[in-house]
């Protein structure tokens, strides 16, 4: 399973729901991964944030354990077309979110999001919400 960007934020904020989520795939024996794309999202905050300190310590336990899965020539050759398919339909999509359900697709991965609109209607994307 890979986690969105949206599921370790809410993990970060102890949202009961998130941690809920995660309690669930551990005891069904399932491991979460993060993408090399939610890392760099997850820094975008870090940056802003005027708490740079307090966020970075935040994201480095978060990360501790999670096996990080890199955007590589496949991932990326399915998210230019998953990118393409949404706008062609005049539907928008951020190209973070196509590269991290481009990754999930060719993987063949459940993907992990409170963001439920961001990937729906993605074919190959099996999504799971909480």
């Amino acid at each position: 399973m890979i986690a969105d960007t949206s599921f370790l934020v809410d993990i970060m904020k102890s949202d009961k729901d998130a941690i809920r989520k995660a309690d669930e795939i551990e005891k069904t024996g399932n491991t979460i991964a993060v993408t090399s794309i939610s890392i760099f999202e997850l820094f975008v905050g870090v940056n802003l944030s005027i708490k740079q300190e307090q966020e970075r310590n935040k994201i480095t336990r978060i990360l501790n354990g999670l096996s990080i899965i890199s955007f590589d020539e496949d991932s990326a050759r399915e998210a230019g077309r998953i990118f393409a398919q949404k706008r062609r339909s005049g539907l928008v999509i951020d190209p973070e979110d196509s590269m991290i359900a481009g990754i999930c697709s060719r993987r063949n991965e459940i993907l992990i999001t409170r963001n439920i609109k961001h990937f729906q209607d993605i074919e190959n994307v099996r999504i799971e919400s909480y």
